[in-house]
């Protein structure tokens, strides 16, 4: 019996390498299949088994991005993990796509670390009939609230220059100075009050912000987004997305606890107010997606997409001023005209 016995180990270890070689190449061919490129769909560099497309890590993603429209062209595909895209780059391909076909490029993508965070509420990530109703409402509320805002906006204005005079003339860091004045016009709009420049409150906001924002467009965020099955269960630098998250919805939460118990209805107060009005006049309407996750996330929307993007717009502004002291000395003069 023993002797019987030895011939069958060897062969059965050469079964279970058989079969899992079978299985490995099955799942190649399987991903193979499902990565390759329909007929007529935007070209794109080598997709490789499992991964998609190859980049070279040691550089940002956009400028990876830049050297693949040199060779392919304003439209391309490139695929990360299991997502898609199709990039479209340059003025013209942009305003075709996002002006004169918006109805048809109105849906979202399914981004993982997004859904994770927002879990399809808000502006961002929702989509079809929730974001409809949801980006309806807002352009709604900020329209009517248009003359308050320019007043907001003069108003901030006067507190950065006076936070810049503070400097002396010497050279500084400009950075959150700005983000402290564009996250303050939000704030004003959508909580009804800013906070001063040196609020350590307001600045840890600022801070959970920027990372936040920082780590979803890393490397980290972007391999989450190629593999959420496996990254899920993996530490990393990502992580800290989810408990700044944490802690930026404690704090509007706070802040929309404080605008229940002071709501008044007859008032048009901020963003806020006015959301928690909706929210009581669609109670009970199972078409409706007004309530207070869809608040929370729709106010931290709010702050992720504007504090940033319109700061950095400014930095910007300021750097090609200081390159270029002849613009810079028009647009002080009143006699920049666009």
């Amino acid at each position: 019996v023993g002797g019987a016995q030895g011939p069958t180990a060897p062969l059965s270890w050469l079964n279970v390498s058989m079969l899992l070689a079978v299985l490995v190449m099955f799942l190649l061919i399987a991903d193979f299949v499902r990565k390759r490129r329909p007929r007529n769909f935007p070209p794109g560099p080598q997709l490789f088994p499992l991964v998609g497309t190859i980049v070279d890590l040691r550089q940002p993603l956009h400028l990876e991005m830049q050297k693949l429209t040199a060779r392919y062209g304003n439209i391309f595909s490139v695929q990360f993990g299991g997502l898609t895209f199709v990039v479209v780059s340059g003025y013209q391909m942009v305003r075709e796509a996002l002006v004169h076909q918006a109805e048809i490029f109105a849906d979202r993508p399914h981004i993982p670390l997004l859904q994770e965070i927002f879990r399809g509420f808000g502006l961002i990530s929702s989509n079809g009939h929730i974001w409809r109703q949801q980006r309806k409402f807002v352009l709604a509320t900020l329209k009517n609230t248009v003359v308050s805002f320019e007043s907001k906006v003069q108003e901030e204005s006067r507190y950065l220059v006076e936070a810049m005079e503070e400097e002396k003339g010497q050279p500084f860091d400009p950075h959150y100075k700005i983000n402290s004045a564009v996250s303050n016009i939000i704030c004003s709009i959508t909580f009804g009050n800013r906070f001063d420049y040196h609020d350590s409150n307001f600045q840890e906001l600022l801070h959970l912000l920027a990372e936040t924002l920082l780590l979803i467009g890393s490397f980290w965020g972007q391999l989450y987004n190629a593999f959420p099955l496996i990254m899920r269960w993996l530490p990393g630098p990502f992580r800290k997305i989810f408990r700044h998250w944490e802690k930026l919805q404690h704090f509007v939460r706070g802040v929309i606890a404080k605008h229940k118990e002071n709501l008044d209805q007859s008032d048009v107060g901020d963003y806020i107010d006015c959301y928690l009005k909706e929210i009581e006049k669609f109670k009970g309407d199972t078409n409706s997606y007004f309530h207070e996750e869809n608040l929370l996330c729709s106010t931290l929307d709010l702050f992720l997409t504007g504090t940033e993007t319109t700061a950095t717009a400014i930095r910007w502004a300021l750097l090609y001023m200081a390159v270029y002291p002849h613009i810079q000395g028009r647009a002080t003069d009143g006699s920049f005209i666009t």
